[in-house]
C-alpha cells in the first residue's frame, strides 16, 4: 500500500488543491499535516492576531473537510517544521510527501532542505505549482529575461491566458481507509499569545465560496469606478482567502472569465494579474524583501524618525484619511487598497522612512499579509521597486481624501473624534476656525492632532532627495 503525507502550508482547502489531488490520486493512504511553527504563527513579530485567527479557523473546517475524504489532518507544533514532516512521514509509513510551491526565499529555503533530508531516508517529495497560474520563469520576455515592468508582464499574461486557460479541479478521491496518525488539537488563537477577536468576514474554504460567488455576482461588473471609494463594498475583500489558499487563484480566475467581459471584469483580472506578477518578481528577485529592485537608490538616506514611525503606526499623524486607514487596520486586520497606497506614500515619503519598517509593520497587522504582494507593494510607494511610482510623483493625502471620500463617511467611521467636524474641513480639520473647532466639539491638539508635517515641505524634500 502507497501511503502519502501532503504538507499544508497556504493551501487549507480541499477543492483545486493540486498537490493534495494529486497525492489522493496515486496513494492508497493519504494523511495531511500542519506545523505550527512558533516562530511564525505565535510571534506577534511575524504574524498578526487577525491573520492567525483567520488561519485557524481555516484550519478547523480544512480538518472537517479532508475527515469526509478519509485524510486525517494532523497538527503539530516544531520550530524545525522540516523535522516534524519527516518524522511523521516515518510514522505513518509514507513513501512520498507532496506539497504545493511558495515563493518566499525563507520557504523556498526550507523546501530545498525538506527535500534533501527526504531524499537521504529514501522519501520522494514532490512539489506542485499551485499559488499561481505561471510561475518563476513560465512567462519570459521575447528574448528570454524577467519581465521588470508590469505592462508587458500582463499582455503576455494575457496572451498565455486564452490559449491555456485555467481548469479548476473539484474534490479529490475519497481514499478507501483511514491511516493512524497523532494529532493535537487545533489551538484557540489565545492558546498562541494572542487576544480573541471577531473577524469581519467568512473564514475558511466555504466563506470564500460564498464571497467569492458575491463578489462575482453583485460587485464586479462595477469594481472599476468602486474599488477606490474606500466608504463602499466596491472590492471583492477576497485576499486573504487568496493568501490562505481558502480560495485557489484559478477559481478566482475562472469566476472572472466567466462573467460578461467589461471594464469591472477587466480591471479585477488585471488585480490578480498584479498578485503574479509580484509572485515572480520575488521569486528571481529574492533580495528585494529588504533591499530595493532599483539598485541605483540605494544610497538614498532615510530619516527613520522613531516618533513619526510611532505616530504613523498609532493612527496619530493630523492627517485624517492615513489615520483613518490605520485605525481600519488596527480593527479588522484590512486596509482598503487605495489607502494602503496612501498610507504607505506618507510614511516613506512625507515621512522619511524606509519602505521595510512600513512592509515589517503590515506583516504583524494584516490578516491577508502576503509578502511578494506586500513587498512589492511598499516598494512601488517609496518609488524603489519595479514599474514603482515616479519619486516626483507624491500623493497628497489631503486632496487624496477629499477625492475618494469627499463627504467624509469613512474617516468619521474610524475617527470618531471627527464625527461633527463640517464636510468642508474633514480633510484639513487644522484649517477650521477656532469658533468652528468648538462648536463640532475637536479641538486641534486635544482632540484629534496637529498634522505631525507640513505635506509641501515634506513633499519638497522627498524629491530632493531622490534628485541627489
Amino acid at each position: 500500500m502507497k501511503t502519502t503525507l501532503h504538507w499544508f502550508r497556504r493551501d487549507f482547502r480541499v477543492r483545486d488543491n493540486t498537490a493534495l489531488h494529486a497525492a489522493c490520486a496515486a496513494a492508497d493512504r493519504v494523511a495531511g499535516i500542519f506545523v505550527i511553527d512558533p516562530r511564525w504563527l505565535g510571534n506577534p513579530e511575524k504574524m498578526g492576531a487577525h491573520q492567525a485567527t483567520f488561519w485557524l479557523e481555516a484550519l478547523r473546517e480544512l480538518a472537517r473537510n479532508l475527515a469526509a475524504r478519509n485524510v486525517p489532518l494532523a497538527l503539530r507544533t516544531n520550530r524545525d517544521p522540516v523535522a516534524e514532516i519527516l518524522a511523521a512521514a516515518q510514522e505513518i509509513g509514507a513513501t512520498t510527501i507532496t506539497y504545493n510551491k511558495e515563493y518566499e526565499p525563507e520557504q523556498v529555503a526550507l523546501d530545498m532542505r525538506l527535500e534533501r533530508a527526504a531524499a537521504q531516508q529514501g522519501i520522494t517529495v514532490q512539489a506542485f505549482k499551485d499559488a499561481a497560474l505561471w510561475e518563476e520563469q513560465e512567462i519570459l520576455t521575447g528574448q528570454g529575461g524577467i519581465y521588470s515592468i508590469f505592462t508587458p508582464y500582463k499582455n503576455a499574461f494575457l496572451k498565455k491566458l486564452m490559449h491555456d486557460p485555467p481548469v479548476v479541479r473539484g474534490l479529490p478521491r475519497k481514499i478507501p481507509g483511514v491511516v493512524p496518525i497523532k494529532s493535537q488539537g487545533i489551538p484557540h488563537p489565545g492558546a498562541l499569545g494572542y487576544p480573541a477577536l471577531t473577524l469581519d468576514l467568512p473564514t475558511g474554504e466555504a466563506g470564500g465560496a460564498r464571497m467569492l460567488e458575491r463578489f462575482c455576482a453583485g460587485h464586479l461588473a462595477a469594481y472599476r469606478d468602486a474599488r477606490d471609494v474606500p466608504g463602499v463594498a466596491g472590492t471583492s475583500r477576497l485576499s486573504a482567502h487568496l493568501n490562505a489558499g481558502t480560495v485557489s487563484i484559478r477559481q478566482a480566475m475562472v469566476a472572472a472569465l466567466a462573467h460578461e467581459p467589461g471594464a469591472g471584469r477587466d480591471t479585477w483580472i488585471g488585480e490578480l494579474i498584479w498578485r503574479e506578477f509580484y509572485r515572480m518578481i520575488l521569486f528571481n528577485f529574492p533580495h528585494t524583501v529588504t533591499r530595493n529592485f532599483q539598485e541605483r537608490y540605494a544610497a538614498v538616506a532615510w530619516g527613520n524618525d522613531p516618533a513619526h514611525i510611532a505616530a504613523w503606526s498609532a493612527g496619530r499623524t493630523g492627517y485624517p484619511i492615513v489615520d483613518a486607514a490605520l485605525a481600519q487596520l488596527h480593527a479588522t486586520g484590512f486596509m482598503h487598497n487605495r489607502l494602503r497606497m496612501i498610507a504607505a506614500m506618507f510614511l516613506t515619503k512625507d515621512l522619511d522612512v524606509h519602505w521595510t519598517i512600513g512592509e515589517r509593520y503590515f506583516m504583524r497587522t494584516l490578516m491577508d499579509y502576503d509578502q511578494a504582494s506586500n513587498v512589492g507593494g511598499w516598494q512601488w510607494s517609496a518609488s524603489t521597486g519595479t514599474d514603482a511610482a515616479p519619486y516626483f510623483r507624491i500623493m497628497n493625502p489631503t486632496l487624496q481624501g477629499q477625492r475618494f471620500d469627499p463627504a467624509g463617511a469613512f474617516v468619521k467611521h474610524y475617527l470618531p473624534a471627527l464625527a461633527r467636524v463640517p464636510a468642508k474641513f474633514i480633510h484639513c480639520p487644522w484649517q477650521m476656525p477656532a469658533a468652528v473647532q468648538r462648536a463640532c466639539g475637536c479641538i486641534i491638539g486635544r482632540d484629534y492632532p496637529a498634522p505631525i508635517v507640513d505635506h509641501p515641505v515634506a513633499k519638497a524634500r522627498a524629491i530632493a532627495k531622490f534628485r541627489r
